[in-house]
Protein backbone atom coordinates (compact mmCIF):
# COMPACT_ATOMS: atom_id res chain seq x y z
CA UNK A 1 0.00 0.00 0.00
CA UNK A 2 1.43 3.42 -0.89
CA UNK A 3 2.26 5.72 1.94
CA UNK A 4 -0.51 8.74 2.29
CA UNK A 5 0.94 12.08 1.56
CA UNK A 6 -1.15 14.63 3.43
CA UNK A 7 -1.01 18.19 1.86
CA UNK A 8 0.34 21.16 2.67
CA UNK A 9 -2.26 22.73 4.34
CA UNK A 10 -3.34 19.62 6.22
CA UNK A 11 0.32 19.00 7.77
CA UNK A 12 -0.12 22.72 8.37
CA UNK A 13 -3.21 22.00 10.46
CA UNK A 14 -2.02 19.08 12.38
CA UNK A 15 1.20 21.31 13.27
CA UNK A 16 -1.81 23.72 14.61
CA UNK A 17 -2.77 21.19 16.71
CA UNK A 18 0.54 20.01 18.43
CA UNK A 19 1.51 23.41 19.47
CA UNK A 20 -2.16 24.11 20.57
CA UNK A 21 -2.61 20.99 22.74
CA UNK A 22 0.74 21.55 24.42
CA UNK A 23 -1.04 24.65 26.28
CA UNK A 24 -4.62 23.35 26.48
CA UNK A 25 -6.40 19.33 27.05
CA UNK A 26 -9.79 20.10 25.25
CA UNK A 27 -8.66 21.83 20.64
CA UNK A 28 -11.31 22.37 18.51
CA UNK A 29 -9.88 21.74 14.44
CA UNK A 30 -12.52 23.87 11.99
CA UNK A 31 -11.72 22.67 8.53
CA UNK A 32 -14.74 23.16 5.46
CA UNK A 33 -16.23 20.22 3.86
CA UNK A 34 -14.47 18.38 1.34
CA UNK A 35 -10.98 19.41 3.00
CA UNK A 36 -9.92 16.53 3.86
CA UNK A 37 -11.32 15.76 7.61
CA UNK A 38 -10.66 12.17 7.39
CA UNK A 39 -7.26 12.00 6.05
CA UNK A 40 -6.24 14.66 9.00
CA UNK A 41 -8.09 11.78 11.66
CA UNK A 42 -6.16 9.27 10.76
CA UNK A 43 -2.88 11.33 10.77
CA UNK A 44 -3.65 12.09 14.19
CA UNK A 45 -4.55 8.78 15.51
CA UNK A 46 -1.27 7.12 13.66
CA UNK A 47 0.73 9.70 15.69
CA UNK A 48 -0.97 8.72 18.68
CA UNK A 49 -0.77 5.50 18.60
CA UNK A 50 2.89 5.35 17.82
CA UNK A 51 3.69 7.15 21.18
CA UNK A 52 1.57 4.26 23.31
CA UNK A 53 -1.27 6.44 23.55
CA UNK A 54 -5.09 4.55 23.76
CA UNK A 55 -7.11 6.45 21.04
CA UNK A 56 -10.85 6.34 20.89
CA UNK A 57 -12.56 8.21 17.53
CA UNK A 58 -16.37 8.98 17.58
CA UNK A 59 -18.79 9.48 14.78
CA UNK A 60 -22.97 9.03 14.87
CA UNK A 61 -23.66 7.57 11.82
CA UNK A 62 -22.92 4.12 10.72
CA UNK A 63 -21.18 5.71 7.41
CA UNK A 64 -19.34 7.97 9.49
CA UNK A 65 -18.12 5.28 11.39
CA UNK A 66 -17.47 3.09 8.05
CA UNK A 67 -15.19 5.72 6.78
CA UNK A 68 -13.54 6.54 9.76
CA UNK A 69 -12.74 2.76 9.92
CA UNK A 70 -11.60 3.01 6.50
CA UNK A 71 -9.43 5.54 6.92
CA UNK A 72 -7.49 3.91 10.10
CA UNK A 73 -7.15 0.74 8.31
CA UNK A 74 -5.19 2.88 5.55
CA UNK A 75 -2.82 4.01 8.11
CA UNK A 76 -1.94 0.84 9.36
CA UNK A 77 -3.72 0.70 11.88
CA UNK A 78 -6.52 -2.26 12.69
CA UNK A 79 -9.48 -1.01 15.14
CA UNK A 80 -12.26 -1.81 17.70
CA UNK A 81 -15.63 -1.26 16.10
CA UNK A 82 -17.75 -0.04 18.82
CA UNK A 83 -21.13 -0.50 17.34
CA UNK A 84 -23.95 -2.59 17.54
CA UNK A 85 -23.33 -6.13 17.47
CA UNK A 86 -20.05 -5.87 17.69
CA UNK A 87 -17.24 -7.13 20.06
CA UNK A 88 -14.33 -5.57 21.78
CA UNK A 89 -11.34 -6.78 20.98
CA UNK A 90 -9.01 -4.62 23.82
CA UNK A 91 -7.09 -2.57 20.50
CA UNK A 92 -4.96 0.61 21.15
CA UNK A 93 -7.36 2.22 18.85
CA UNK A 94 -11.46 2.38 18.84
CA UNK A 95 -13.36 3.65 16.19
CA UNK A 96 -17.47 4.24 17.64
CA UNK A 97 -20.72 4.89 17.57
CA UNK A 98 -21.76 7.70 20.49
CA UNK A 99 -24.59 5.54 21.25
CA UNK A 100 -22.88 2.37 21.28
CA UNK A 101 -19.95 4.60 23.02
CA UNK A 102 -22.44 5.86 25.37
CA UNK A 103 -24.21 2.47 26.49
CA UNK A 104 -20.28 0.47 27.44
CA UNK A 105 -18.96 3.04 29.20
CA UNK A 106 -17.45 0.42 32.04
CA UNK A 107 -16.74 -2.11 29.06
CA UNK A 108 -13.98 0.46 27.24
CA UNK A 109 -10.22 0.85 28.70
CA UNK A 110 -9.87 4.83 29.61
CA UNK A 111 -8.84 6.53 26.60
CA UNK A 112 -5.40 9.17 26.26
CA UNK A 113 -7.02 11.13 23.77
CA UNK A 114 -10.81 11.28 22.14
CA UNK A 115 -11.37 12.62 19.08
CA UNK A 116 -14.80 13.69 18.09
CA UNK A 117 -16.23 14.25 14.35
CA UNK A 118 -18.83 16.35 13.74
CA UNK A 119 -17.81 18.42 17.01
CA UNK A 120 -20.43 21.17 16.44
CA UNK A 121 -22.99 18.11 18.07
CA UNK A 122 -20.60 18.15 21.28
CA UNK A 123 -23.11 19.78 24.07
CA UNK A 124 -23.33 19.69 28.13
CA UNK A 125 -25.65 17.46 28.98
CA UNK A 126 -26.55 15.32 25.79
CA UNK A 127 -25.12 11.67 25.12
CA UNK A 128 -21.94 13.02 23.47
CA UNK A 129 -21.46 15.26 26.33
CA UNK A 130 -21.57 12.34 28.89
CA UNK A 131 -18.68 10.53 27.07
CA UNK A 132 -16.11 13.30 27.70
CA UNK A 133 -17.18 13.57 30.94
CA UNK A 134 -16.82 10.21 31.76
CA UNK A 135 -12.82 10.73 30.85
CA UNK A 136 -12.12 13.98 32.00
CA UNK A 137 -8.57 13.15 31.67
CA UNK A 138 -8.58 12.43 28.28
CA UNK A 139 -7.43 15.19 25.72
CA UNK A 140 -9.72 15.95 23.59
CA UNK A 141 -9.72 17.02 19.74
CA UNK A 142 -12.98 17.83 18.05
CA UNK A 143 -13.24 18.07 13.92
CA UNK A 144 -15.99 20.52 12.13
CA UNK A 145 -16.74 22.64 9.60
CA UNK A 146 -18.70 24.94 11.40
CA UNK A 147 -17.90 25.29 15.41
CA UNK A 148 -21.11 26.75 16.39
CA UNK A 149 -24.68 25.54 17.35
CA UNK A 150 -28.07 26.24 15.50
CA UNK A 151 -28.63 29.29 18.09
CA UNK A 152 -25.56 30.21 17.17
CA UNK A 153 -24.01 29.71 20.71
CA UNK A 154 -20.37 28.43 20.76
CA UNK A 155 -18.53 25.21 21.47
CA UNK A 156 -16.27 27.24 23.89
CA UNK A 157 -15.95 26.50 27.80
CA UNK A 158 -17.70 29.83 28.41
CA UNK A 159 -20.32 28.94 26.01
CA UNK A 160 -21.19 25.93 27.59
CA UNK A 161 -19.31 23.47 25.47
CA UNK A 162 -16.22 21.60 26.07
CA UNK A 163 -13.73 23.20 24.09
CA UNK A 164 -10.57 25.81 25.28
CA UNK A 165 -8.82 26.93 21.94
CA UNK A 166 -9.75 26.59 18.47
CA UNK A 167 -7.59 25.97 15.28
CA UNK A 168 -8.37 27.17 11.93
CA UNK A 169 -7.67 25.46 8.88
CA UNK A 170 -8.06 27.12 5.09
CA UNK A 171 -11.04 28.79 4.20
CA UNK A 172 -13.52 27.63 1.43
CA UNK A 173 -12.83 30.28 -0.73
CA UNK A 174 -8.86 29.40 -0.54
CA UNK A 175 -9.53 26.13 -1.23
CA UNK A 176 -11.69 26.48 -4.40
CA UNK A 177 -8.74 29.18 -5.68
CA UNK A 178 -5.88 26.06 -5.08
CA UNK A 179 -8.40 23.37 -6.55
CA UNK A 180 -8.58 21.40 -3.66
CA UNK A 181 -12.51 21.83 -3.97
CA UNK A 182 -15.02 22.63 -6.85
CA UNK A 183 -16.03 25.75 -7.66
CA UNK A 184 -19.35 26.48 -6.71
CA UNK A 185 -22.41 28.29 -8.69
CA UNK A 186 -25.66 29.34 -6.52
CA UNK A 187 -28.93 29.69 -8.08
CA UNK A 188 -31.05 31.07 -5.91
CA UNK A 189 -34.41 32.54 -4.95
CA UNK A 190 -34.47 35.64 -3.06
CA UNK A 191 -38.10 35.67 -2.41
CA UNK A 192 -38.67 32.03 -0.97
CA UNK A 193 -41.72 31.58 1.63
CA UNK A 194 -39.95 31.40 4.65
CA UNK A 195 -41.11 34.68 6.19
CA UNK A 196 -44.42 32.97 7.78
CA UNK A 197 -42.62 29.49 8.35
CA UNK A 198 -42.93 28.65 12.55
CA UNK A 199 -39.68 28.46 14.16
CA UNK A 200 -39.09 25.58 16.82
CA UNK A 201 -36.23 25.32 18.88
CA UNK A 202 -34.39 27.64 16.68
CA UNK A 203 -35.24 25.98 13.47
CA UNK A 204 -38.00 25.71 10.58
CA UNK A 205 -40.81 23.50 11.33
CA UNK A 206 -40.29 20.83 9.08
CA UNK A 207 -43.66 19.62 8.29
CA UNK A 208 -45.02 23.84 7.39
CA UNK A 209 -41.69 23.48 5.35
CA UNK A 210 -42.87 20.31 3.33
CA UNK A 211 -46.42 21.93 3.01
CA UNK A 212 -44.92 25.54 1.49
CA UNK A 213 -42.17 23.51 -0.71
CA UNK A 214 -43.97 20.06 -1.62
CA UNK A 215 -46.79 21.85 -3.85
CA UNK A 216 -46.47 21.13 -7.46
CA UNK A 217 -45.10 24.28 -8.23
CA UNK A 218 -42.07 24.00 -6.33
CA UNK A 219 -41.41 20.24 -7.46
CA UNK A 220 -42.46 20.68 -10.84
CA UNK A 221 -39.19 24.03 -10.90
CA UNK A 222 -36.96 22.06 -8.86
CA UNK A 223 -37.10 19.00 -11.42
CA UNK A 224 -37.04 21.70 -14.41
CA UNK A 225 -34.40 23.72 -12.90
CA UNK A 226 -32.43 20.60 -12.09
CA UNK A 227 -32.78 19.54 -16.33
CA UNK A 228 -31.69 22.60 -17.17
CA UNK A 229 -29.06 23.34 -15.00
CA UNK A 230 -27.01 19.56 -13.80
CA UNK A 231 -28.43 16.82 -16.07
CA UNK A 232 -26.78 14.75 -17.51
CA UNK A 233 -24.72 15.53 -13.85
CA UNK A 234 -26.21 13.89 -10.50
CA UNK A 235 -27.36 15.54 -7.53
CA UNK A 236 -28.48 14.91 -3.97
CA UNK A 237 -31.76 16.78 -3.18
CA UNK A 238 -32.20 17.93 0.25
CA UNK A 239 -35.62 17.80 1.84
CA UNK A 240 -37.74 18.70 4.84
CA UNK A 241 -39.58 15.60 5.61
CA UNK A 242 -39.55 11.33 4.40
CA UNK A 243 -43.06 11.90 2.54
CA UNK A 244 -41.33 15.20 0.67
CA UNK A 245 -38.44 13.36 -0.43
CA UNK A 246 -40.42 10.57 -1.71
CA UNK A 247 -42.37 13.09 -3.43
CA UNK A 248 -39.17 14.66 -4.85
CA UNK A 249 -38.27 11.16 -5.98
CA UNK A 250 -41.73 10.84 -7.64
CA UNK A 251 -41.47 13.31 -9.76
CA UNK A 252 -37.81 12.76 -11.20
CA UNK A 253 -38.94 9.66 -11.87
CA UNK A 254 -41.66 10.54 -14.07
CA UNK A 255 -39.74 12.95 -15.77
CA UNK A 256 -37.48 10.12 -17.05
CA UNK A 257 -34.58 11.18 -14.23
CA UNK A 258 -33.09 8.01 -12.04
CA UNK A 259 -34.30 9.10 -8.69
CA UNK A 260 -34.57 7.25 -5.33
CA UNK A 261 -35.29 8.18 -1.55
CA UNK A 262 -33.23 7.56 1.44
CA UNK A 263 -33.78 8.09 4.84
CA UNK A 264 -33.53 6.49 8.41
CA UNK A 265 -35.60 4.14 8.00
CA UNK A 266 -34.00 2.93 5.01
CA UNK A 267 -32.16 -0.48 5.49
CA UNK A 268 -28.62 -0.28 5.87
CA UNK A 269 -27.04 -2.05 2.68
CA UNK A 270 -29.98 -0.70 0.48
CA UNK A 271 -28.89 3.31 1.58
CA UNK A 272 -25.49 1.88 0.81
CA UNK A 273 -26.40 0.97 -2.53
CA UNK A 274 -27.83 4.10 -3.39
CA UNK A 275 -25.25 6.43 -2.66
CA UNK A 276 -22.46 4.66 -4.20
CA UNK A 277 -25.30 4.15 -7.27
CA UNK A 278 -25.19 8.50 -6.70
CA UNK A 279 -21.06 7.88 -7.50
CA UNK A 280 -21.59 6.00 -10.67
CA UNK A 281 -24.54 8.36 -12.33
CA UNK A 282 -26.71 4.65 -12.10
CA UNK A 283 -28.66 7.27 -9.40
CA UNK A 284 -28.78 10.72 -10.90
CA UNK A 285 -30.79 12.36 -8.16
CA UNK A 286 -30.65 11.02 -4.94
CA UNK A 287 -33.48 12.70 -2.48
CA UNK A 288 -33.04 12.74 1.24
CA UNK A 289 -34.47 14.03 4.57
CA UNK A 290 -31.25 14.30 6.73
CA UNK A 291 -29.31 11.44 6.22
CA UNK A 292 -26.76 12.42 4.06
CA UNK A 293 -26.09 16.09 4.98
CA UNK A 294 -22.93 15.13 6.98
CA UNK A 295 -19.82 12.81 6.28
CA UNK A 296 -21.05 11.49 2.66
CA UNK A 297 -18.00 11.72 0.66
CA UNK A 298 -19.20 11.12 -3.09
CA UNK A 299 -16.76 13.36 -5.16
CA UNK A 300 -18.46 13.39 -8.28
CA UNK A 301 -21.74 14.66 -7.63
CA UNK A 302 -22.82 17.52 -10.10
CA UNK A 303 -24.47 19.50 -7.29
CA UNK A 304 -27.45 20.02 -4.44
CA UNK A 305 -30.66 21.15 -4.78
CA UNK A 306 -31.79 22.50 -1.68
CA UNK A 307 -35.98 22.07 -1.04
CA UNK A 308 -35.39 22.38 2.66
CA UNK A 309 -35.18 25.69 4.31
CA UNK A 310 -32.52 26.20 7.50
CA UNK A 311 -32.06 28.85 9.62
CA UNK A 312 -28.87 26.93 10.77
CA UNK A 313 -25.75 28.21 9.24
CA UNK A 314 -23.74 25.15 10.21
CA UNK A 315 -26.41 22.60 8.28
CA UNK A 316 -26.42 24.72 5.13
CA UNK A 317 -22.56 24.65 4.90
CA UNK A 318 -22.96 20.53 5.76
CA UNK A 319 -25.44 20.36 3.00
CA UNK A 320 -24.04 22.58 0.10
CA UNK A 321 -20.37 21.03 1.13
CA UNK A 322 -21.63 17.48 -0.38
CA UNK A 323 -21.71 18.94 -3.62
CA UNK A 324 -18.15 20.55 -3.41
CA UNK A 325 -15.33 17.61 -3.40
CA UNK A 326 -13.75 17.91 -6.93
CA UNK A 327 -13.30 15.11 -9.01
CA UNK A 328 -11.77 14.53 -12.90
CA UNK A 329 -13.75 16.30 -15.63
CA UNK A 330 -15.59 18.43 -12.65
CA UNK A 331 -14.87 21.92 -12.40
CA UNK A 332 -17.83 23.25 -10.31
CA UNK A 333 -20.24 22.18 -8.66
CA UNK A 334 -24.21 23.69 -8.82
CA UNK A 335 -26.61 24.70 -5.98
CA UNK A 336 -30.08 25.04 -6.84
CA UNK A 337 -31.57 26.71 -3.65
CA UNK A 338 -34.89 26.98 -4.00
CA UNK A 339 -35.80 28.21 -0.22
CA UNK A 340 -33.63 31.17 -0.07
CA UNK A 341 -31.05 29.48 2.06
CA UNK A 342 -28.18 31.11 0.01
CA UNK A 343 -29.93 34.75 0.80
CA UNK A 344 -29.91 33.95 4.79
CA UNK A 345 -26.27 32.29 5.40
CA UNK A 346 -24.28 33.94 2.37
CA UNK A 347 -22.52 31.07 -0.20
CA UNK A 348 -20.16 28.42 0.57
CA UNK A 349 -17.22 30.77 -0.16
CA UNK A 350 -17.77 33.47 2.06
CA UNK A 351 -14.88 34.10 4.57
CA UNK A 352 -16.48 33.32 8.42
CA UNK A 353 -14.32 34.51 11.48
CA UNK A 354 -15.26 31.78 13.41
CA UNK A 355 -14.70 31.47 17.20
CA UNK A 356 -15.62 29.57 20.41
CA UNK A 357 -18.24 32.45 21.61
CA UNK A 358 -20.17 32.17 18.88
CA UNK A 359 -22.65 34.78 17.79
CA UNK A 360 -25.23 36.65 18.15
CA UNK A 361 -29.33 35.41 16.82
CA UNK A 362 -29.35 37.97 14.99
CA UNK A 363 -25.72 38.70 13.39
CA UNK A 364 -25.29 39.81 10.02
CA UNK A 365 -23.68 37.02 7.80
CA UNK A 366 -21.52 39.00 5.15
CA UNK A 367 -22.46 42.00 2.34
CA UNK A 368 -25.14 42.47 0.55
CA UNK A 369 -25.54 41.56 -3.18
CA UNK A 370 -27.05 42.42 -6.31
CA UNK A 371 -27.70 39.94 -9.26
CA UNK A 372 -26.36 40.73 -12.71
CA UNK A 373 -28.83 41.15 -15.10
CA UNK A 374 -27.47 39.06 -17.74
CA UNK A 375 -26.66 35.87 -16.37
CA UNK A 376 -28.35 36.68 -13.12
CA UNK A 377 -24.99 35.16 -10.98
CA UNK A 378 -25.12 37.84 -7.96
CA UNK A 379 -22.00 39.69 -6.40
CA UNK A 380 -20.94 42.18 -4.12
CA UNK A 381 -23.32 45.05 -4.44
CA UNK A 382 -20.31 47.46 -4.60
CA UNK A 383 -19.51 45.27 -7.73
CA UNK A 384 -18.85 47.21 -11.22
CA UNK A 385 -18.27 43.80 -13.32
CA UNK A 386 -20.02 40.61 -13.44
CA UNK A 387 -17.48 38.01 -11.90
CA UNK A 388 -19.29 35.33 -13.89
CA UNK A 389 -19.85 36.80 -17.49
CA UNK A 390 -18.11 39.83 -16.95
CA UNK A 391 -21.02 42.14 -17.61
CA UNK A 392 -20.23 46.05 -16.75
CA UNK A 393 -22.92 47.47 -14.13
CA UNK A 394 -23.76 50.69 -15.72
CA UNK A 395 -25.17 53.35 -12.99
CA UNK A 396 -28.65 53.17 -13.17
CA UNK A 397 -28.47 49.00 -12.43
CA UNK A 398 -26.64 49.91 -9.78
CA UNK A 399 -28.82 52.22 -8.59
CA UNK A 400 -31.75 49.95 -9.19
CA UNK A 401 -29.77 47.00 -7.68
CA UNK A 402 -29.57 49.04 -4.26
CA UNK A 403 -33.33 49.20 -3.77
CA UNK A 404 -33.86 45.20 -4.53
CA UNK A 405 -32.93 42.87 -5.84
CA UNK A 406 -34.25 41.49 -9.06
CA UNK A 407 -36.08 38.49 -9.57
CA UNK A 408 -37.53 36.95 -12.46
CA UNK A 409 -41.14 35.01 -12.06
CA UNK A 410 -40.36 31.27 -10.82
CA UNK A 411 -36.67 31.44 -11.97
CA UNK A 412 -33.54 30.97 -9.51
CA UNK A 413 -30.90 33.58 -10.27
CA UNK A 414 -27.40 32.80 -9.66
CA UNK A 415 -25.73 34.48 -6.78
CA UNK A 416 -21.53 34.90 -6.47
CA UNK A 417 -21.86 37.07 -3.39
CA UNK A 418 -23.34 36.97 -0.39
CA UNK A 419 -26.34 37.71 1.27
CA UNK A 420 -26.35 40.08 4.41
CA UNK A 421 -29.30 39.46 6.86
CA UNK A 422 -30.17 42.84 8.19
CA UNK A 423 -32.53 45.48 8.52
CA UNK A 424 -33.88 47.12 5.34
CA UNK A 425 -36.16 48.44 3.29
CA UNK A 426 -39.15 46.53 2.76
CA UNK A 427 -39.36 44.87 -0.68
CA UNK A 428 -41.93 43.98 -2.82
CA UNK A 429 -42.78 39.83 -2.64
CA UNK A 430 -41.91 38.43 -6.22
CA UNK A 431 -44.74 37.57 -8.01
CA UNK A 432 -45.39 34.47 -9.17
CA UNK A 433 -47.21 33.76 -12.80
CA UNK A 434 -49.45 31.11 -13.39
CA UNK A 435 -47.37 27.96 -14.41
CA UNK A 436 -49.15 28.35 -17.83
CA UNK A 437 -47.96 32.21 -18.33
CA UNK A 438 -46.29 32.41 -21.85
CA UNK A 439 -47.68 29.22 -23.55
CA UNK A 440 -49.86 30.61 -26.40
CA UNK A 441 -50.44 27.02 -28.33
CA UNK A 442 -51.16 23.53 -27.38
CA UNK A 443 -48.35 22.37 -27.68
CA UNK A 444 -45.69 24.99 -25.68
CA UNK A 445 -48.06 23.84 -22.78
CA UNK A 446 -47.11 20.29 -23.42
CA UNK A 447 -43.78 20.96 -23.84
CA UNK A 448 -44.29 23.14 -20.56
CA UNK A 449 -45.86 20.03 -18.90
CA UNK A 450 -42.69 18.14 -19.20
CA UNK A 451 -40.08 20.22 -18.33
CA UNK A 452 -41.49 21.21 -14.80
CA UNK A 453 -42.88 17.78 -14.55
CA UNK A 454 -46.66 18.18 -13.83
CA UNK A 455 -49.27 15.28 -14.06
CA UNK A 456 -50.09 14.18 -17.53
CA UNK A 457 -53.00 15.84 -18.83
CA UNK A 458 -51.81 18.94 -17.33
CA UNK A 459 -51.59 21.11 -20.82
CA UNK A 460 -54.95 19.65 -21.87
CA UNK A 461 -56.21 20.76 -18.58
CA UNK A 462 -55.32 23.96 -19.13
CA UNK A 463 -55.96 24.63 -22.83
CA UNK A 464 -59.52 22.90 -22.14
CA UNK A 465 -60.30 25.41 -19.59
CA UNK A 466 -58.91 28.10 -22.02
CA UNK A 467 -61.10 26.96 -24.86
CA UNK A 468 -64.29 27.27 -22.39
CA UNK A 469 -63.48 30.37 -20.88
CA UNK A 470 -63.38 31.83 -25.07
Amino acid sequence: MAPIVLRDYQQQLLADLRAALKVHRRVCAVMPTGAGKGQTIGAIVQGAASKGRRVLVLAHRAELIEQLTGTVRAWGLEPDVVSPGMRLQGRQVAVGSVQTVARRLEQLPPPDLIIQDEAHHLVAGNVWGRIIEAWPGAHLIGKTATPERLDGKGLGVEAGGYFEALVLGPSAAWLVEQGWLARPRVFSWPGARNSKLRRRMGEFDLEQAAQAFGDRASIGDAVSHYRRRLHQGTAICFCCTIEHAEQMADAFRAAGIRAASVSGGTPAEERKRLITGLGTGKVEVLTSCMIISEGTDIPSVGGAILMRPTASLGLYLQMVGRALRPAPGKSEAVILDHVGNAHRHGLPTDEREWNLAGRRRREGVSIPIKDCPVCFCSCPSAAQVCPDCGHLFLADERDEQRRGLQQLDGELVEISGSAHHRPRAKQQRPQRRHPAAGCRTFEQLLQREQERGYKPGWARHVWTARQRAG
